[in-house]
C-alpha cells in the first residue's frame, strides 16, 4: 500500500471519529431531546360523541425566551381527525395535548400550537418549563443516500426506543392541498408511536422527523421521514398558523381553514 493511500485512510478514520458520535452517545442525546405526546379530544355530534385518544413523539428543536419549541407531525396533534370531520363546523367539547420528557414524569400542557399552512404533515408546539433540555438542531443541508441514521420514539408504548438504518432514498409526496414536499425514505424500523420523533445522522444532526410507513403484505422497510431541509424552508417562509387552544374556537378555526382552501 502506498504512502498516499495510508494517509487517506488515516484521514478518513480521524474524520469519522471527530464528526461521528458512537450510537451510545447519540442515544443519550436523542433521549434527552425526544418527548412523549398524548392527545385527546371529544367531538359533540347530534347522535353520538366521538372520543379520540392517541400517543406520539416529538423532538425539541429550539428555545425562545420563555418556551421550548417541539417539532412533531400534524397527525400527532389530532389535526386530521378534526379536519376530516363529517360536520361542517365540528363542535369540540374537550381537547388536550400534553408533553412528557425523559427527565420528568410530569405531563406539561402545550401553551401554543402552530400548524403548517400548506398542510404538510408537521407542526410546532411550545411548552413553558424551568427545566433545561438539550436541543437537536435541524440540519438544513441535504442529507445523502446511504448515510447511517437513527430514530427514537415510543412504538407500542415502548418509550424511548432507538432504531437504526440508512437513508434509502428521497421521494416526493403531496399535502392534502396537492402541494409537493420532500420526504426521506429509510429502512430504519419504525412503528405507531414513532411518528413525530427524530431521525438523526451520525453527527447527531436532525435530518428529519418520522412520519409514516407503508404497511402491506410482502412489503418491509419502506419508512419515511419529513426532511429537515423541507421543514427549515417552511420556517423561513413563515408557513404556519396558530391553532386555537380554546375548545370553543377549534370548530370555527377548522371551518375557516377549509373555506380558505376552497376559495384559494
Amino acid at each position: 500500500m502506498s504512502f498516499f493511500a495510508v494517509i487517506l485512510i488515516l484521514f478518513a478514520m480521524v474524520y469519522y471519529k471527530v464528526y461521528h458520535s458512537p450510537p451510545i452517545v447519540l442515544a443519550q442525546k436523542m433521549r434527552r431531546s425526544t418527548v412523549r405526546i398524548k392527545g385527546y379530544f371529544k367531538e359533540k355530534d347530534l347522535f353520538f360523541n366521538d372520543e379520540v385518544n392517541w400517543h406520539g413523539s416529538g423532538v425539541i428543536i429550539d428555545k425562545t425566551a420563555e418556551c421550548y419549541v417541539i417539532l412533531t407531525n400534524l397527525h400527532v396533534i389530532g389535526f386530521w381527525e378534526l379536519y376530516n370531520s363529517d360536520l361542517a363546523t365540528p363542535e369540540i367539547e374537550e381537547y388536550s395535548l400534553d408533553i412528557q420528557t425523559d427527565q420528568s414524569q410530569e405531563w406539561m400542557t402545550v401553551t401554543k400550537i402552530l400548524v403548517n399552512t400548506q398542510l404538510k404533515d408537521f407542526a410546532l408546539l411550545y411548552i413553558k418549563t424551568s427545566k433545561h433540555y438539550p436541543i437537536l438542531t435541524l440540519n438544513p443541508s441535504h442529507a445523502r443516500q446511504g448515510s447511517q441514521v437513527y430514530a427514537m420514539g415510543h412504538p407500542s408504548g415502548l418509550n424511548f426506543t432507538l432504531t437504526s438504518g440508512i437513508i434509502s432514498g428521497f421521494r416526493q409526496t403531496e399535502s392534502d392541498l396537492g402541494i409537493p414536499y420532500q420526504v426521506i425514505q429509510t429502512d430504519t424500523p419504525i412503528n405507531p408511536g414513532n411518528s413525530g420523533g427524530p431521525l438523526v445522522d451520525g453527527t447527531g444532526h436532525l435530518v428529519g422527523i418520522v412520519v409514516s410507513k407503508i404497511v402491506k403484505k410482502g412489503i418491509d422497510g419502506l419508512n419515511f421521514a419529513i426532511s429537515s431541509e423541507e421543514i427549515v424552508s417552511s420556517i423561513e417562509h413563515d408557513e404556519f398558523l396558530a391553532f386555537p387552544l380554546k375548545t370553543h374556537e377549534i370548530g370555527k378555526f377548522v371551518e375557516n381553514l377549509k373555506n380558505s382552501f376552497q376559495h384559494s
